[in-house]
């Protein structure tokens, strides 16, 4: 498996984790996500160059999200 379809599932299962912790209001599954989420972004933000654009734009969008969940928003 290449890495890059492995950031890609790892970004799919913290975004999965995040949603249902927010349906279901279990603040674990919202953090769990939430660390994965930036986590693989900041890996993704650190090697901008050897991923795709998509791959790119995806972890930025992530990394806003992680913010916009931190101030409550």
């Amino acid at each position: 498996m290449d890495r890059k379809q492995i950031t890609g599932y790892v970004n799919l299962a913290a975004l999965i984790c995040y949603i249902i912790g927010r349906v279901t209001n279990l603040r674990v599954l919202v953090w769990i996500g939430l660390v994965i989420m930036t986590l693989s972004s900041i890996w993704t933000i650190i090697h901008w160059k050897e991923n795709d654009k998509m791959s790119n734009y995806s972890s930025v969008a992530f990394i806003v999200l992680v913010g916009l969940s931190l101030l409550g928003l």
